[in-house]
């Protein structure tokens, strides 16, 4: 195995099926309230990691950090650690009217408002997940019976210049911005990962202030880990 320079995890600590937030509170949030049997397996530079069972599979959940940059340097060493199954569980700003703080949207497809594509060679490589693994998402997401949304979303590098976009790209029909999914889709497939996303409206852009926590919100965060979890061990 090549050195990894952030992850500091032993191959043997590693499952092969992770759940990655940004967050590394929500990182821990899911570990301790989701998982059992639960080990620390990372705390360098911030990229905290836990592995435990669900269900009685072993799953790891570990922090992507915010952005693009962030989410690939780990998405990589996780490769070389043997992982082949990724759901990013993150949140997200509305942009279509539709979509209320506290739904939940599954991804079909990721546009680019990022360089990390570029910079890596890849920008032909369209940011899709795995169909399979959407199916999957889909279809847990049906189970729970709550509101959520499929559709394309986009990836953006900045954060506090998503409102400029926002009006226009809810005219191409998007359904949310957020900043890691476009670099995960296309990384997985370059990579030979499977990957997914299921992601938590905070917020609208253009039709509302981004709430960020309510109780609506707080518990359709559960729903939404609940759904990547039933998800990455079917």
């Amino acid at each position: 195995m090549k050195k990894l320079y952030h992850l500091r995890i032993k191959t043997k600590d590693m499952s092969k099926l992770v759940i990655m937030p940004g967050d590394p509170n929500r990182s821990r949030y899911i570990a301790d309230r989701f998982l059992k049997n639960v080990k620390i397996i990372n705390t360098n530079r911030g990229i905290d990691a836990y592995t435990g069972t669900y269900k009685n599979k072993t799953v790891s959940v570990v922090t992507s950090g915010m952005g693009a940059p962030s989410a690939a340097i780990v998405i990589e060493e996780l490769k070389r650690l043997g992982v082949d199954t990724i759901i990013r569980t993150g949140t997200c700003g509305g942009v279509n009217k539709c979509i209320k703080p506290g739904d939940v949207i599954i991804p079909t497809g990721a546009g680019s408002m990022i360089g990390f594509k570029r910079v890596y060679g890849i920008h032909e490589v369209p940011s899709s997940p795995d169909f399979y693994v959407m199916q999957k998402l889909v279809s847990n997401a049906d189970k729970k019976g709550i509101r959520y949304h499929t559709g394309p979303i986009v990836t953006s590098d900045s954060f506090f210049s998503e409102k400029s976009h926002a009006k226009m790209l809810e005219s191409k029909g998007i359904l949310a911005m957020e900043m890691e999914c476009s670099a995960l889709f296309a990384l997985g497939i370059v990579r030979h990962i499977k990957t997914g996303a299921v992601l938590l409206s905070t917020g609208n852009i253009n039709y509302a202030e981004q709430v960020m926590d309510t109780p609506r919100i707080r518990k359709s965060m559960d729903i939404m880990i609940g759904i990547a979890l039933d998800s990455i061990v079917a």
